[in-house]
């Protein structure tokens, strides 16, 4: 009965993980102030989330290849959005360190994580890659060197 139980908890499991979801909306601040909302940004082409924090080094690695991969695909209609998870006392760090390291793409800020745990984040980075028409088609935690080839297929795929 075991056995039956854990087959039947697997393949729920995994069946849930290859229906494409919808993705929530939201707006939320940049670092200027001005809202920034992900339904407005889907009008021009598929949009990645990328949860991130001053304090995490693979964040910090990962978003270095998107900031790459947002200069080569943005014109195609591809958006990246590093989503800020730091909290009110390392606000001052995030403008510092995008200035820094001259990034472009949208930064807004989720300084409460009310949106990393609406999409069920559970460590960073953490992403989610929204197809134009509104489906999440890809979740990745972590980041290793290497990631970015698979995220560039996806988005190449998307811009289709």
């Amino acid at each position: 009965m075991k056995k039956v139980i854990f087959i039947f908890v697997l393949t729920m499991f995994f069946s849930n993980l290859t229906k494409a979801q919808n993705y929530t909306d939201f707006t939320l601040p940049d670092l200027e102030g001005n809202d920034v909302k992900v339904s407005e940004l889907l009008k021009s082409g598929p949009v990645w989330l990328g949860f991130w924090a001053t304090w995490c080094t693979p964040c910090k690695e990962e978003m270095k290849h998107m900031n790459t991969l947002w200069e080569k695909y943005k014109d195609k209609g591809f958006t990246y959005i590093a989503v800020n998870n730091d909290d009110q006392k390392s606000l001052s760090k995030v403008k510092s360190y995008v200035g820094a390291n001259g990034y472009e793409f949208p930064v807004v800020l989720d300084t409460d994580q009310k949106i990393f745990e609406a999409y069920q984040g559970n460590g960073h980075p953490f992403s989610i890659f929204i197809s134009q028409d509104g489906k999440i088609v890809a979740r990745h935690l972590g980041y290793v060197s290497g990631d970015e080839k698979k995220f560039e297929e996806e988005i190449i795929n998307q811009l289709k």
